[in-house]
């Protein structure tokens, strides 16, 4: 990667709280100097304007110094402080930080954070002004009260300013999350009345044909449609309530496609309390149906497994759902992953789950379609967040 391509990186991550970093540190420290630097230059023409200074190059000069080391110095405890609270705190909790999930006093943490912060860089920088200068720095602005009002009154402006950049910043990302939800719950609306219809009609078929067969689905549909219901009304769910929807999802599937179609499901049991986006594998089910398996005459496999990666980015959950079917070349000629006619909405859908993990997660997530020997996988990469009694009332806010 390019220096160009490593700081563009750098900077467009750099208000982001992540634990694990792909970039150099140096390019963070490099944005963390340019912003002292732009600091410094505020603080010395500022004062130079209103003093009538701008003409004065020693008074400059010994202005600039003095400010490029305080801006240093309080740019460099920030970089400190976040990166400690990166490396501290759990997932979920720069998750919830991050979006200000966690109720009035994620608001207020950010503010007192920059307030200390300001104050802490500010004793560093005076105590390196003082070893450098060889006198009582840190004493001298203590007991000066025109210079402890003047720093309030700084940092009291710089927190406001931070408190208003996130609350845009965050504000933005609500909406994106929201349209991005509005987009699936439309989606959802288009996919469930065709599948409701379809599933009646065929337990309306079964009941004069093969009673035990039309009472077995019913009991499916009405599991999926308990499962269904559910999910809609959260923000986040577990990959357990994820799978036991595919289940019966896959289990009405079963029935009508009889042995063309079978499924197996593979994690382990703590895995279950994976905390996820909801609605994720239908959509992948779908997908793996229509064109690997249907269009299959002797049909196929559909295996669901889900795994925790532990690598140089962090702990990872990675599902996947592969099928044995036609694979991706065969299907290229009807749009695997972009819709094919007749069966429209499911490159909607993959691009929809690709749009919602790029708002929650970032970079941090993907959806992937890979050719396997046979058939096609479609994997799913995202943090592996354990879920909690707190995850789940905040996830039925």
């Amino acid at each position: 990667m390019s220096f160009r391509d490593t700081m563009s990186y750098a900077l467009k991550h750099f208000f982001v709280l992540r634990r694990h970093r792909p970039e150099p540190a140096w390019a963070r420290l490099l944005i963390d100097f340019a912003i002292a630097l732009g600091f410094a230059l505020v603080f010395t023409v500022a004062p130079a304007l209103l003093k009538s200074k701008l003409g004065d190059w020693h008074w400059l000069s010994r202005t600039f110094v003095g400010s490029l080391i305080v801006a240093s110095c309080i740019s460099l405890t920030f970089h400190g402080l976040f990166r400690s609270l990166e490396l501290l705190a759990s997932e979920r909790l720069l998750q919830a930080l991050a979006l200000r999930r966690q109720g009035g006093w994620a608001w207020v943490f950010f503010p007192l954070l920059s307030l200390f912060g300001s104050a802490l860089g500010m004793s560093v920088a005076l105590l390196v002004m003082g070893w450098v200068t060889e006198s009582n720095a840190l004493w001298d602005f203590v007991s000066n009260s025109e210079h402890l009002r003047n720093f309030l009154l700084i940092s009291l402006v710089i927190t406001a300013v931070n408190w208003v950049f996130w609350k845009f910043r965050i504000h933005n990302q609500t909406l994106q999350l929201q349209a991005t939800d509005a987009q699936l719950r439309l989606l959802q609306a288009q996919i469930e009345p065709h599948f409701l219809f379809n599933t009646l009609a065929n337990v309306q078929s079964l009941i004069d044909l093969d009673a035990a067969k039309a009472k077995q689905m019913l009991e499916a549909f009405t599991d999926y449609l308990r499962a269904s219901m559910s999910q809609m009304r959260q923000t986040d769910t577990s990959l357990g309530a994820e799978l036991d929807m595919a289940q019966s999802y896959l289990t009405l599937l079963q029935i009508r496609m009889e042995e063309r179609l079978r499924f197996r499901l593979e994690l382990a049991p703590e895995l279950r309390a994976a905390v996820l986006p909801p609605l994720l594998l239908q959509p992948l089910i779908e997908n793996a149906i229509h064109h690997g398996l249907e269009p299959k005459v002797e049909g196929g496999e559909i295996v669901l497994s889900a795994r925790a990666v532990h690598d140089a980015l962090g702990e990872h959950l990675e599902i996947c759902v592969d099928d044995d079917g036609l694979g991706l070349d065969a299907a290229k000629s009807g749009g695997r992953g972009l819709g094919r006619k007749g069966r429209a909405g499911n490159g909607i859908a993959l691009a929809n789950i690709r749009s919602r993990l790029q708002t929650r997660y970032g970079e941090n997530a993907s959806l992937s379609l890979q050719a396997l020997p046979e058939g096609t996988r479609a994997l799913l990469r995202l943090p592996l967040i354990l879920q909690t009694t707190q995850t789940l009332n905040s996830a039925k806010k």
